[in-house]
């Protein structure tokens, strides 16, 4: 069992000689928790979990009785599968012969249903625990009711393997009283870009969780601590910094970073793994100049970081796949190399110091890595993380920054779902409502009034969130994603529509654009209440428009 969940127990896990302690100690650790004493309080960043030991056994048959019954002997089993009621399995056994069909929740609180014709019934009355709770789910079904790549603690899936179902039964002994894990997690809502007034924006963490433990609220999004196992994927998905993964922040890793590269030969590649490595590999990373730099979860690692590594004089990155990673995991860290070297080759580098490989091709990417790099000239010491490096987003463009040094670069095009890029207007169907403005989350749009209305973007605050898109009247806006150096770095702004104003006809006062007049007053065209005198109104300036009132 690993860490993440998804691995089957293997045979042998515990050794032999271990003690019943040593083998109760083994298996909290390989789940990711710690024992709790009875009264003991939890801390603020830990997540707590409680359970009586009841075990909900799930199956297709009666095969799933024997395997009750041995369960039985040691913890109160409630085992639903058809056939099950047939035979009595034990007085700690309820038997019921029918088949669950709905299962959520996490260790001390599972919710099982049925379905019973067309209606959902909870089967919660079949547990001994007063809050209708199961604490512990064995399921043995041949299709898995529990699909997530991350399972939630708690349930266990060993298939056919019965070698795996022996361990099983032994680990579910051990997960009864309190236990607690971390709370891998901090979540800044002022941050966050995932919707607003109503409108979808971004969905990326939510997309690469693997745990399913982020749902959307509508403009923020929420997350269960419970079935959150710090994979961290979501902080690294995170364009602007609302997620953070607490254990392992960004500035303490950019200084392991720092010291790492001051303690090697000049120009080192850094290998980032999260797994162990052997005498082997150690062995070869020394012949080819390049140093280890555990960081456990990979993704915690994050792709401002990547830069900084180059900065810091780095001549290559290379990120180790491995074999834990969650599928969403491996693709979402393919596609953010994949954005990491289109950012290179815009710096007109070389897209091949920034690299993901599978850990088996190890001997690859350390002998080739010289035909393809050449060795940086001596750089000026880069200097640590702003003070403001909570916000992902200044913090990668201070990256890019100690990377770009006076290079411009040439713009180059990204993939859509890419977190970097512009805003394009199309200025015949703007109207310049200003809409998109009170939308952006990051105030990467703006409005202004100096002397005629004006759409401002600045292209470094800009996540592609496409909240502006989705809540545009006009539908006059477009996403555009990219790397534009000179854009990034310089965090400059640029005016990407105006429109003249239209001034009053009785004082002569700018109060609007002349296209959202216009546009305006086509609209009312034909409705019966428009006429002459209203037409006149709407074109007056609200101060006129109360004088008008008060006179009559």
């Amino acid at each position: 069992l690993r860490r993440d969940g998804r691995g089957e127990p293997s045979c042998g896990f515990w050794g032999s000689g271990m003690t019943q302690a040593d083998k109760v100690g083994v298996s909290l650790k390989l789940l990711g928790l710690m024992p709790l004493a009875k009264q003991a309080v939890l801390a603020p960043d830990q997540v707590g979990f409680e359970s009586r030991g009841c075990v909900l056994v799930l199956g297709d048959d009666d095969s799933a009785g024997p395997v009750a019954q041995r369960v039985g002997q040691h913890q109160p089993v409630v085992v639903f599968a058809p056939g099950v009621d047939k035979q009595t399995w034990g007085p700690r056994v309820t038997a019921i012969g029918r088949k669950v069909t709905h299962l959520s929740g996490y260790l001390g609180a599972f919710h099982a249903e049925i379905r019973l014709g067309e209606d959902i019934t909870d089967v919660g009355a079949a547990s001994p625990n007063p809050g209708r709770t199961f604490d512990l789910v064995l399921d043995l079904c041949q299709q898995p009711l529990i699909n997530a790549d991350v399972k939630p603690l708690g349930y266990f899936a060993p298939g056919a393997d019965a070698s795996a179902l022996e361990q099983v039964e032994a680990i579910l002994k051990t997960l009864m009283g309190r236990f607690a894990k971390p709370r891998y997690f901090s979540y800044a809502a002022e941050l966050c870009a995932h919707g607003a007034s109503g409108i979808a924006g971004c969905q990326q963490c939510v997309s690469v969780c693997s745990a399913d433990a982020l749902h959307s609220t509508g403009q923020l999004i929420q997350i269960d601590p419970h079935l959150c196992q710090g994979c961290a994927s979501c902080t690294l998905a995170c364009p602007t910094g609302a997620l953070t993964f607490k254990p392992l922040e960004r500035v303490s890793l950019d200084q392991r970073l720092q010291q790492l590269l001051a303690q090697a030969p000049a120009n080192p590649m850094v290998v980032v793994h999260q797994g162990a490595l052997d005498e082997p590999a150690h062995t070869a990373l020394a012949e080819a100049n390049a140093v280890a730099m555990p960081v456990d979860p990979l993704p915690a690692f994050g792709d401002e970081l990547w830069l900084r590594a180059l900065a810091h004089g780095a001549r290559a990155l290379v990120l180790v796949d491995d074999a834990a990673l969650p599928q969403r995991t491996r693709e979402l860290l393919a596609r953010k190399v994949a954005q990491m070297r289109t950012v290179l080759l815009a710096l007109g580098d070389n897209p091949e110091r920034v690299q993901f490989q599978p850990g088996d091709t190890r001997a690859h990417w350390l002998t080739t890595d010289a035909k393809l790099i050449k060795p940086l000239p001596q750089r000026a010491p880069v200097a640590a993380l702003a003070s403001w490096s909570r916000f992902k987003r200044l913090a990668w463009i201070d990256s890019l920054r100690q990377r770009a040094a006076e290079s411009q670069g040439t713009p180059q095009a990204l993939p859509l779902a890419a977190t970097i890029g512009a805003v394009t207007v199309n200025r015949s169907t703007c109207t310049l409502c200003f809409a998109c403005v009170n939308l952006c989350p990051t105030r990467a749009l703006k409005d202004r009034h100096d002397t005629q209305p004006q759409l401002v973007f600045q292209e470094s605050a800009c996540v592609q969130c496409g909240l502006c898109v989705a809540g545009c009247p006009e539908k006059a806006l477009a996403l555009s994603p990219r790397v534009a150096i000179r854009a990034l770095t310089q965090m400059s702004s640029v005016v990407i529509h105006e429109e003249a104003f239209f001034k009053c006809t009785s004082c002569g006062t700018p109060f609007i654009s002349k296209k959202m007049l216009e546009s305006g007053l086509k609209m009312l065209q034909g409705n019966p209440s428009f006429d002459e005198g209203t037409r006149t109104t709407l074109m007056t300036c609200p101060s006129c428009r109360q004088k008008e009132m008060l006179a009559m």
